[in-house]
């Protein structure tokens, strides 16, 4: 009897037990829930959900520098000019949503990826981050995160996606000859591939501050004459270490303090020399060709008699075709691979369930 009692009580607990599972797994999932279908093939609700809070910072940015909005209490809801910040990352997020589907649309067609869903992308994270488990085990380099989630490795996977679809694609949908690509070079060298002009030039500065003998005045002129005999002495071909020397002993001042750098005026540097070193800039900027020597002149922020022998001048320019043929082809590749998801997004069978977005409330988590 007690056996018949123990064993009614073990099919009763597995009977509740089975029958939790069953609820469990029947109760609907608002993350699996549909709101939007390309082509036959769902966006989840929780798809969406992340991609709305990675469009997030963009809108926020995007109406403060369009309307000057400030963040705050009731922003997503506020109507600016006919846009809510709401809507606008609704829209933002599903477009990219729908775009990434038909990219991974696409990469299947190819055979590049087995399947499209949201599931299928979370198996290729399980995989990846597998593989990247057994490589530290093996002391092997990882580059990156040893475990992705979510968030970082939808990027880091379309972006390994898109090279192979790129690749693909010139091989059979876009055709590229020398000649389409020497004409779009000529549309995007001016941003891609320009050439700064650059003056390469020598230096030689005598400083008059500091402590020595005489009053600043006596310094300041000591200085000047020290300069102008050194710039004379170098003009008449002399090495300028060899013109320090001699100038000192003309002068009879071991004690003033002499510097000679070489160096180059770039555009990145423009802005420094014309801030620290006005003098030097304008000298530069003017009509000085290589080899020539320049007058000296007082640098007063930094406190020195300076001359300048320009040593070369490379005029601005552009990178040629040929050594930058493949930044070319891939620039070209990356409109034509844009385009061509333009085209797919065109003929897109793409479904938005607009009352399913608003009865979850998912713009609410922003």
């Amino acid at each position: 009897m007690k056996l018949k009692g123990m064993v009614a009580l073990i099919l009763t607990l597995f009977s509740i037990v089975l029958l939790s599972i069953y609820y469990v797994s029947a109760r609907p999932h608002p993350e699996r829930t549909p709101v939007a279908d390309v082509n036959g093939s769902p966006i989840t609700a929780r798809e969406l959900e992340n991609e709305l809070m990675r469009q997030r910072a963009g809108v926020i940015d995007y109406f403060r520098q369009t309307y000057g909005a400030e963040y705050g209490k009731d922003f997503w809801e506020t109507d600016y000019n006919g846009e809510t910040p709401g809507s606008v990352a609704r829209n933002w997020a599903l477009q990219s949503l729908v775009r990434t589907r038909l990219e991974l649309e696409l990469a299947q067609s190819y055979g590049l990826i087995r399947g499209t869903s949201y599931e299928d992308l979370l198996l290729e994270m399980d995989k990846e981050n597998k593989r990247r488990r057994a490589a530290v085990q093996a002391n092997e380099p990882v580059y990156g995160p040893v475990k992705f989630d979510e968030s970082f490795f939808l990027n880091y996977f379309l972006s390994h996606l898109r090279i192979e679809l790129k690749e693909k694609l010139s091989e059979k949908e876009v055709k590229m000859t020398d000649e389409d690509l020497q004409k779009h070079y000529e549309q995007i060298k001016d941003t891609m591939f320009t050439l700064e002009g650059k003056v390469s030039f020598e230096k030689t500065a005598v400083s008059y501050r500091g402590e020595g003998k005489g009053t600043s005045a006596e310094r300041k002129l000591t200085a000047k004459k020290l300069a102008e005999s050194l710039r004379t002495l170098v003009d008449q071909g002399m090495e300028v270490t060899e013109a320090v020397q001699s100038a000192r002993l003309q002068a009879g001042n071991d004690t003033v303090t002499i510097r000679n750098t070489d160096d180059e005026l770039t555009g990145d540097k423009a802005g420094a020399y014309y801030r620290s070193q006005p003098q030097l800039y304008s000298i530069l900027s003017g009509s000085l060709k290589a080899g020539q020597i320049s007058a000296v002149f007082d640098e007063e922020l930094l406190g020195e008699y300076v001359f300048i022998k320009v040593k070369a001048i490379e005029a601005d320019g552009y990178q040629s075709f040929e050594e930058n043929k493949h930044n070319v082809r891939s620039s070209f590749m990356d409109i034509a691979y844009e385009s061509y998801l333009d085209k797919l997004y065109d003929k897109a069978t793409i479904e938005i369930y607009e009352e399913r977005i608003d009865r979850l409330k998912l713009l609410s988590n922003l």
